[in-house]
């Protein structure tokens, strides 16, 4: 694996451990020439779902895609990186629990946007802002009555 600091093509793993639901392996890993230290996950490859898209069209499911999106919502909040990780497990968990092979993509973002409310608010608002595809003011104005009473 490569080095995500300098670019060193050998690393060595520290440790290994299953993940909660035995889904993923986590290392611990090490570079032998800068020193540094990062984690890695390991995940078997699955197609879990297409996901219909507004428009139509049909687009695989992209962990990175959602993970993308969780991590602009929460720029510059005291959320870590293990915490993002664990909400895209948890919204695959749940994709493989509904055994659906087609998920609407609103579908999907109502589930990411009821983690990020779960864990600040900021980023639940963000979230929505661009998933509920709100232009104006009294949108969020609706969005917020809405949700916080």
């Amino acid at each position: 694996m490569k080095c995500q600091f300098c670019g060193h093509p050998k690393t060595r793993v520290l440790d290994s451990r299953p993940g909660k639901k035995n889904n993923h392996i986590r290392r611990r890993r090490h570079c032998q020439q800068c020193d540094g230290r990062f984690t890695t996950f390991e995940r078997l490859e699955d197609n879990l779902a297409l996901v219909i898209k507004r428009d139509g069209r049909l687009e695989v499911f992209d962990r990175e895609k959602i993970l993308s999106a969780i991590k602009q919502s929460c720029t510059k909040l005291p959320i870590g990186e293990d915490h993002l990780n664990k909400i895209v497990g948890s919204i695959e968990s749940r994709i493989q629990e509904s055994r659906r092979r087609k998920l609407r993509s609103q579908v999907l973002g109502d589930w990411v946007a009821a983690a990020l409310y779960e864990i600040h608010p900021a980023a639940y608002i963000r979230y929505s802002i661009v998933h509920r595809q709100i232009q104006d003011l009294r949108d969020l104005q609706r969005l917020l009555e809405e949700e916080l009473g």
